[in-house]
């Protein structure tokens, strides 16, 4: 006596959930899961100086300093190899940077200015310090306040003309804020503390050579 096959739908569910699961990860399937790479530290450089070309240390007296929500993000472009390497910086329409003249007085220009790795965050605390005479109401109205209540973009000008590195960005990727302002009478300026924790060690500005990268500078420069 023959037997029936009875037709039992929950064979053919779990038939068709393998051919999916075939199709998906199959090794020369198109729509194969690529293997999973992590973020390692590794090197690729020596750790040494250039001794026919020793570091300049310090900074220009001019800055720029632009509200990050005036940036073009349609026309900023990277170098396609390394990510914090800006080669086209540019403001959105009718929208203008500002400078930052900070002339050495007792100390060097834009002096505090560093970066130090926050190791709770694996990112880097970029500070940036300088000093404003600016008084009254005005001021205060226009520089002072607006420092901490928004966010900006900072490029400074190395005194070192090496050309990658020359300038240096402060707040591309978050944006930079005062966390510290201080009015001293004796001195008669305000001391500017400016700070973020951003995932890259150093964001610059660089296209091809320092004359290039200047040229950028300048027109920017030429706008405020």
């Amino acid at each position: 006596m023959k037997k029936h096959l009875k037709f039992n739908p929950v064979f053919a569910i779990l038939a068709l959930v393998c051919v999916i699961a075939l199709v998906i990860f199959g090794g020369d399937s198109a729509f194969a899961l690529a293997a999973f790479t992590p973020c390692l530290g590794v090197i690729s450089a020596n750790i040494d100086e250039d001794c026919d070309n020793p570091r300049v240390i310090g900074y220009e007296d001019t800055a720029i300093i632009v509200n990050r929500s005036d940036i073009d993000w349609t026309a900023v472009t990277f170098n396609s190899s390394n990510k914090r390497i800006v080669e086209a910086f540019a403001l959105g329409s009718g929208k203008v940077p500002y400078v930052i003249y900070n002339p050495r007085l007792s100390n060097p220009s834009f002096n505090g200015t560093q970066t130090a790795l926050n190791a709770d965050t694996r990112h880097y605390t970029k500070t940036l310090q300088f000093y404003y005479k600016g008084i009254g109401g005005e001021a205060a109205a226009t520089v002072v306040e607006p420092l901490a209540k928004g966010e900006y973009v900072v490029i400074l000008q190395r005194k070192d003309h090496v050309g990658d590195g020359s300038f240096q960005i402060f707040g591309l990727q978050n944006g930079i804020y005062a966390t510290e302002q201080v009015q001293d009478e004796t001195t008669g300026y305000w001391l500017m503390t400016m700070a973020i924790d951003e995932p890259y060690a150093e964001t610059s500005l660089f296209k091809t050579d320092y004359a290039t990268t200047k040229a950028m500078f300048d027109a920017l420069l030429a706008q405020a």
